[in-house]
């Protein structure tokens, strides 16, 4: 089963598509079986739209009293179609269900990929023992966590990691002389991680 809501935000129709909206909510919950329990409702929900239609007519002349008649009386009825719509989502949260209700489905938000971060750009410090750290941003990445290692050869590394919300990283307190492997990783909002390219460098 394919789960959604509806969406209840009626802000985002002109007037007249709000008029075309609600007939056909007003139409397509009149008589659905799926909902034989809210039927008691669409009387009062189809005298509101029908007022708004007639507020909506009369306010093309422009006066001022005719337009605030609109206004209200869209009000009135945007409140009746969004009680509905919670009425109807708490008997159902099948989208093919919710569709047959006219209303229009909320989109469903599309978990954010991240990219890797590509290369890392490595360079000495201005103190002792310091290695800069520097890779782009990729989009959808909330954070990062930048790891080092002084295991370079054909063991396997021991990354110590530090976790940061910049894509920048100075390493410190490092052995001058001594060979280190660097890589980051990018973290995205729904735990989504890419790594960098892992470079090297000598600690100065």
């Amino acid at each position: 089963m394919l789960k959604g809501s509806l969406n209840r935000d009626f802000t985002i129709f002109s007037d007249a598509e709000f008029e075309t909206r609600g007939l056909h909510i007003t139409n397509s919950m009149t008589g659905n079986a799926l909902f034989p329990d809210l039927q008691v409702r669409m009387p009062e929900i189809k005298t509101a739209l029908e007022k708004f239609s007639a507020s909506l007519a009369s306010a093309r002349a422009l006066g001022r009293q005719l337009v605030a008649e609109k206004n209200k009386s869209r009000i009135s009825l945007s409140f009746l179609l969004s009680n509905l719509a919670l009425l109807v989502m708490a008997q159902t949260n099948d989208a093919a269900e919710l569709l047959t209700t006219g209303f229009v489905l909320r989109k469903q938000p599309e978990p954010r990929q991240i990219t890797s971060p590509g290369n890392v750009t490595l360079s000495t410090g201005l103190n002792p023992g310091e290695i800069n750290l520097y890779v782009s941003r990729p989009k959808g990445a909330d954070s990062f966590l930048h790891q080092i290692s002084d295991t370079t050869g054909t063991e396997e590394r021991v990354w110590i990691s530090t976790a940061s919300t910049s894509n920048k990283h100075v390493f410190s307190n490092l052995q001058p002389g001594k060979l280190y492997a660097v890589r980051t990783a990018a973290i995205g909002s729904k735990g989504q991680i890419a790594y960098s390219t892992i470079g090297t460098i000598y600690a100065q």
